[in-house]
């Protein structure tokens, strides 16, 4: 059974390095679809719906990208990036109250780390300074 687990371990990890090459190489609809065959074969997977996220916000679909990004945070809360990448996502929509409503509740969870602390405090303020950064 621990030989099953280690290989899907390794399946998954070059699933998600896969996906990198496709988002580095803007190939975004290629991305979607290696994120939603790795999501079929393990919906719990949370760095698959962060990437998910990733995606579908590359693409301008903001909502949806927030709902992964939820999701993301929902199956690990200490998932910092996915944190980071929901308050954005909100203030490209303009939704500045639920941006820093999204960083008050990481904080909350992750009370001891340091980089979530550094995003509450900086995050909103330099994207309404400089606009989309990522």
């Amino acid at each position: 059974m621990k030989h099953i687990l280690e290989l899907d371990e390794i399946k998954n990890k070059q699933a998600i390095e896969q996906i990198n090459k496709f988002l580095a190489d803007k190939e975004n609809h290629k991305a979607l679809a290696a994120v939603n065959d790795l999501l079929d074969k393990d919906p719990t997977n949370e760095n698959a719906w962060l990437y998910l996220g990733i995606v579908n916000r590359r693409m301008g679909k903001l909502d949806i990208a927030i709902s992964s990004f939820e999701t993301a945070t929902e199956l690990d809360n200490a998932m910092i990036e996915a944190w980071g990448l929901l308050t954005l996502t909100y203030m490209d929509k303009g939704d500045l109250q639920k941006a820093q409503e999204v960083m008050k509740t990481a904080v909350e969870l992750n009370p001891l780390d340091e980089k979530i602390q550094f995003y509450r405090d900086n995050l909103i303020r330099v994207y309404e300074k400089f606009g989309p950064f990522f």
